[in-house]
């Protein structure tokens, strides 16, 4: 779905986040400085997690790999240029989060797993809202039961596994049962990606790509009020000749809603999109461009 993103083995290097992990709570009896960084972050019937700023707990060298392959992979995917200043977080006996929205804090949210290899404790999954739940009605078949599967994603916090999803969308982590030790606990980073705006590969420059882009905004502003009302963020990916043309256009990645029954459906509204950015002359250059734009409805 290209609303939900889950990309297992995200890392080539998780085992040096997960081994100062570890080695950090190795000796229970020894005190240093890394033990006592730790919030205990409790609000009554909404949150209860321990958590410390990830940028400042790892070690420069390790969490700056991680940092930058995310960014990057942000950048190449969302059209996002930065990510939020992360948080680290460890799920023990009744640690979750219950269901709640992120508004306005990025266009994208991350959850990246570091829980043990052979996980011990039950619960500790991300829960998402399903589209059809946030539409209910309007999809409904009276033809079968429906219990919770049909209603959330459920994705299991596997080491070294990425979730990336609408932060809008209402969320939470199932209370996790049966570990004390943080060594065994659910552990992850987690934020938003930020900055949204064209990032472009190749010979293209990113002026060029912005004056082009506001151009085609301002002269389908009249046309795109036509077709209704819309809410979400979409990521084309768009390749580009040497002479300027577009020779592909692709979703990367989409959270596009429409917000009322008189808007033309999603699905059509983005082709006639595509069909415009297939339009768009940009500059000569001495080799091929790849493009990736983010725009945001509201």
């Amino acid at each position: 779905m290209k609303n939900l993103i889950i990309k297992d083995r995200f890392f080539k290097d998780a085992n040096k986040l997960r081994n100062f992990f570890e080695d950090q709570f190795r000796d229970p009896h020894q005190a240093h400085p890394k033990r006592f960084v730790w919030d205990y972050w409790n609000v009554p019937g909404q949150y209860r997690l321990v958590r410390t700023p990830a940028y400042h707990y790892f070690p420069a060298k390790i969490y700056q790999q991680f940092h930058s392959e995310l960014v990057q992979w942000g950048r190449q995917n969302l059209g996002c240029h930065d990510i939020s200043p992360t948080w680290l977080s460890y799920y023990t006996e009744g640690c979750r989060q219950n269901l709640h929205s992120d508004v306005p804090h990025g266009p994208w949210a991350f959850v990246y797993s570091l829980s043990p290899k052979k996980i011990k404790f039950k619960g500790g999954e991300t829960l998402i809202f399903k589209d059809q739940v946030l539409d209910y009605w309007k999809n409904f078949v009276d033809e079968k039961d429906r219990e919770q599967s049909s209603f959330v994603d459920e994705i299991k916090p596997n080491f070294n596994r990425l979730i990336v999803f609408d932060p809008k969308k209402p969320h939470g982590v199932t209370e996790v049962r049966g570990v004390e030790d943080p060594m065994e606990a659910r552990l992850v980073i987690h934020g938003w990606f930020v900055q949204p705006r064209p990032y472009v590969q190749g010979a293209l420059s990113t002026r060029d790509v912005q004056d082009q882009i506001e151009q085609l905004m301002y002269d389908l502003s009249d046309k795109l009020s036509n077709f209704g009302s819309y809410w979400g963020t979409v990521s084309f990916g768009i390749d580009v000749s040497a002479k300027g043309q577009v020779q592909k256009v692709e979703i990367l990645t989409d959270t596009l809603v429409a917000l009322d029954a008189q808007s033309l459906p999603v699905s059509q509204f983005s082709k006639w999109f595509i069909s415009e950015i297939k339009k768009i002359k940009f500059r000569h250059k001495t080799k091929n461009s790849r493009i990736v734009i983010p725009l945001i409805f509201k």
